[in-house]
């Protein structure tokens, strides 16, 4: 007997169905993975333009993500490895997203988006000014010719890979509205210091390499990210750009310290970075975890930065020039402060005409230059390379200065340079009593005086080193804490000093700075800044050079508070430039002052820039790195100061003898 015909219909279209599954699971996985993601398809039949784009559910961020995002035994294991890290928890993400898609991203990038220099005292590289979260708004134009890359930040407020971060960081409440993104470029010598990220409600922060895919990015290439640990002046733990790989860690103030490492290759260093935010009303119901959100960059603002101060008694008992405005500002200094100054200062500053001509002009501009203000025979001997007086690039033995009596200072988030210490002094006599003890005893070296012989070899490299340090604790100790010297400085400025510290500072190249800081001073209070600087190598290389080393003068900046835009101050989301991408990045070179290198002495004003430094702080007074210049500077509680880090490829090291005056309360003029 037949079936009914409506039976056999229902069977034949079940049969059909099951059928067209088997082929789907059979046919199109394999097709999947063959596909070559082009922009049509990413954007999903939505067209061209990225501003219509919405996330479309899991299947469609399969193509976007790799295997990691969906499967929970790999959630398992980066939590692992997450809680483990050191010195504070981060995860690397490998293989994160389909490499297809993310070429095009960075192809996208590469041919539509232009980078712009920013540099202030804690960076300096190339960012795309347009935040990636907001270009639909501001630039719908571009938006439609990136819509790889916006479909990449669509990705990262996915629920699938929200859901990856909170399993793996423990971080849930995160906003998908809230997410800063944007692209940055390091070219060689850009670089990134030690910060913690501490600004408004950042939970995470994020970076994603799109660093060149072959070769791999190598470590003598620099661009690494440094992670510290709390108080350290050196990195525990470097991460190497990879491409295709994302790192993500906690915003944790007072420990999350990173920076980024010079950039010493010709490759680019590309990335997109940025930070979670959690919603703005989780944001304000916590506000005892507000106040506890301090950033590391508004301690250093407000506190002290070096040794203590210790009383200045060079102008007890000498009357200031604002009591009797017709006293010259040469009453302060006598005739035996004339005779002993000139054992080490260039004569032609110690002449009366010239040193009214000096304190009219920092009455005027709150400072001057003088260069070159030692005389030749108080010049420390071992700066020399020859007799023909070419300046060294830098001091034997500095690298290994543990051996040398000098101490590398931090933290990293403050500073990085080396201080000399009065300890030395014990060091180089240990080193002259071991070489007179081996040199007699040539004939009797048993395996415990072959390693005494390799000691004295360090220490023999070092000598250069330990001399420099006690000839310049000798000037430090005999000319700038001297009275005679204080009486001058307030011949030059009219400011009667009460109290001072001085320090011996060594900054390397591709290592050391000093960023702005305020110094703990005072409203309503002065403090006069002396610096003697040697800038170590070729003084026209110097002056042609724009790689750091310069002393500058910002005023505060106004308090930093999140209004939903990236800041360059970020997680290491730099790079570099190289042919092809070279025409992204349009370089400027920022402006400094011009270094003397004039036979007759010099007291100049200094340049002054438009420049922003320090997270908004205009630049108010730069001044360059010579070789034996005096700078003066009268300074209040609105402005801060720093030393640019100094590039690998700079002309020479940077040494300076670097003095701070309080200046007497009654001196002041409100």
């Amino acid at each position: 007997m037949r079936e009914p015909w409506d039976r056999r219909r229902c069977r034949l279209a079940y049969g059909a169905m099951a059928l067209m599954i088997q082929t789907i699971i059979v046919v199109s996985k394999p097709e999947r993975r063959r596909r070559v993601l082009t922009s049509e398809r990413i954007v999903g039949g939505l067209g061209s333009s990225a501003e219509s784009f919405r996330p479309m559910g899991k299947d469609r961020w399969r193509n976007v993500f790799g295997s990691t995002v969906y499967n929970w035994s790999s959630h398992q294991h980066l939590r692992s490895s997450y809680q483990a890290a050191r010195p504070f928890p981060h995860v690397v993400l490998r293989q994160l997203f389909n490499q297809d898609f993310l070429k095009e991203a960075r192809d996208e990038a590469i041919r539509h988006l232009v980078a712009q220099p920013k540099e202030t005292d804690l960076f300096k590289v190339f960012q795309v000014p347009e935040d990636l979260s907001c270009i639909s708004s501001v630039n719908k134009s571009l938006a439609s010719r990136i819509p790889c890359l916006m479909t990449l930040r669509e990705a990262l407020a996915s629920q699938p890979f929200l859901d990856l971060l909170g399993n793996v960081t423990g971080v849930k409440d995160l906003s998908p509205d809230r997410i800063d993104c944007s692209v940055n470029v390091y070219v060689k010598g850009n670089h990134l210091l030690c910060h913690d990220d501490v600004i408004g409600s950042r939970r995470l922060s994020y970076i994603i390499y799109l660093v060149d895919q072959h070769p791999r990015w190598n470590k003598s290439e620099g661009g690494r990210l440094e992670l510290y640990p709390p108080g350290g002046s050196s990195p525990e733990c470097y991460v190497t750009p990879e491409w295709n790989s994302m790192i993500v860690f906690k915003v944790d103030p007072g420990r999350s310290f990173h920076a980024v490492e010079e950039v010493f290759g010709d490759r680019p260093r590309l990335t997109v970075s940025g930070w979670y935010h959690p919603p703005p009303d989780l944001e304000v119901n916590n506000p005892k975890e507000s106040e506890g959100r301090k950033s590391s960059r508004e301690d250093i603002k407000s506190s002290e930065c070096g040794s203590k101060f210790r009383p200045a008694l060079g102008c007890e008992g000498v009357p200031n020039t604002h009591a009797e405005d017709t006293r010259s500002p040469l009453h302060a200094l006598k005739p035996e402060d004339i005779d002993y100054l000139s054992r080490y200062i260039n004569p032609s500053f110690l002449n009366h005409s010239h040193i009214q001509s000096i304190h009219s002009k920092i009455l005027k501009s709150s400072s001057a230059l003088l260069t070159p203000f030692l005389n030749t025979p108080s010049l420390p001997a071992s700066l020399w390379r020859n007799e023909r007086g070419e300046i060294r690039e830098e001091i034997s033995g500095i690298r290994e200065f543990r051996q040398a009596g000098w101490e590398e200072v931090g933290p990293a988030h403050k500073r990085r340079f080396l201080e000399y210490s009065a300890e030395s002094k014990d060091i180089l006599k240990e080193h002259r009593i071991e070489r007179r003890n081996i040199r007699t005893n040539r004939t009797a070296i048993d395996l415990e005086g072959r390693k005494n012989l390799n000691n004295n070899s360090t220490r023999k490299r070092c000598r250069g080193t330990m001399e420099l340090g006690l000839e310049l604790e000798r000037l430090q100790t005999e000319l700038f804490l001297s009275g005679a010297f204080q009486r001058y400085l307030m011949a030059l400025s009219g400011l009667r000093t009460c109290a001072v510290r001085s320090s011996i500072r060594y900054f390397r190249r591709g290592k050391d700075y000093c960023v702005a800081y305020g110094g703990g001073l005072g409203e309503g209070n002065l403090r006069l800044d002396v610096t003697l600087c040697f800038a170590l190598g070729s003084q026209s290389e110097w002056q042609a050079s724009n790689m750091g080393g310069f002393e500058a003068y910002i005023a505060a900046p106004t308090p930093i508070s999140h209004t939903g835009n990236s800041s360059i101050e970020d997680t290491g989301s730099q790079g570099g430039s190289d042919s092809d991408e070279a025409a992204t990045c349009r370089v400027g070179n920022p402006t400094t002052g011009n270094a003397r290198e004039d036979d007759e002495p010099q007291d100049t004003d200094q340049d002054q820039t438009d420049d922003q430094g320090c997270s908004g702080g205009s630049m108010v007074l730069c001044v360059d790195s010579v070789f034996n210049a005096l700078s003066i500077v009268v300074r209040d509680a609105g402005t801060l100061k720093f030393v640019k880090y100094l590039e690998r490829e700079a002309p020479g090291d940077r040494l300076d003898v670097a003095s701070e005056f309080d200046v007497h309360r009654d001196d002041i003029i409100t």
